[in-house]
């Protein structure tokens, strides 16, 4: 009996452990879906993932699935992805992630087919959260590096993205802030000079739930477009974690 009994507590410490192990490793890894619709691109996907490298540090990875028909030709085939690695550093209640992308399809190349790498994309997100404040800046810039085919030619085209949303914390569900995002053409096979795609500036809205889940909601008007935009914008984003 007494054996039986020492087998049973060492089979109990051993499922304990393999539990405890199975946390731990699961703890490392991360995985967010962010749905994310504004009035100028539509619909896209983002996929972010990280992995833990120590308390200070991850290792990133995204992709972003761009479903709106005119960033491959508007004919829903071919169209625009990014995908790219970098690292996070975690400051205080700062978080830094700068990464390198990379573009594929033929929106940046203008080619008539799809063409791999055809932009690489350095971007840095920098993220400030604390008890009433929050901050979320994001730059990225797309450079064409593969020219394209056919009648196209060399028809390629540089972007520079950037947004920055300060804000408020009611309370750990809701806050407020401003938001503002650009969208600028700064290069294209003619040389012409810069031409603002979007300057929007507005205010946002965002819920939080428990279980980490956020969506924001950003409204207002468009500054100034070259490119014949809307007049006002609105753009929501949702982070849902998976894991």
């Amino acid at each position: 009996m007494k054996k039986v009994s020492i087998i049973l507590l060492l089979c109990f410490v051993q499922t304990v452990f393999a539990q405890e192990l199975k946390e731990k490793q699961s703890k490392k890894t991360s995985f967010v879906i962010m749905p994310i619709h504004n009035s100028v691109a539509g619909f896209s996907n983002v996929f972010l993932g990280n992995y833990e490298l120590d308390k200070k540090k991850n290792l990133t990875f995204y992709s972003v699935f761009w479903n709106n028909p005119s960033f491959g030709g508007n004919t829903g085939s071919d169209l625009f992805l990014e995908t790219g690695i970098g690292l996070g550093f975690k400051l205080n209640n700062w978080y830094i992630n700068p990464t390198l992308g990379f573009g594929h399809g033929k929106f940046m190349s203008n080619s008539t087919e799809t063409t791999i790498g055809e932009a690489i994309i350095p971007n840095v997100l920098v993220l400030y959260n604390s008890e009433h404040f929050e901050l979320d800046f994001y730059l990225s810039y797309y450079k064409a590096l593969r020219e394209g085919n056919g009648d196209n030619g060399d028809q390629t085209r540089d972007l520079l993205l950037n947004w920055v949303a300060p804000g408020y914390k009611l309370n750990k569900y809701f806050s407020f802030g401003a938001y503002y995002e650009s969208f600028t053409q700064v290069r294209t096979h003619d040389g012409n000079g810069e031409d603002h795609i979007y300057q929007w500036l507005g205010g946002y809205v965002k819920a939080t739930t428990n279980n980490g889940i956020w969506f924001r909601f950003a409204a207002g008007p468009n500054l100034g477009t070259d490119l014949g935009t809307s007049k006002e914008f609105y753009k929501i984003q949702a982070f849902i974690p998976i894991n």
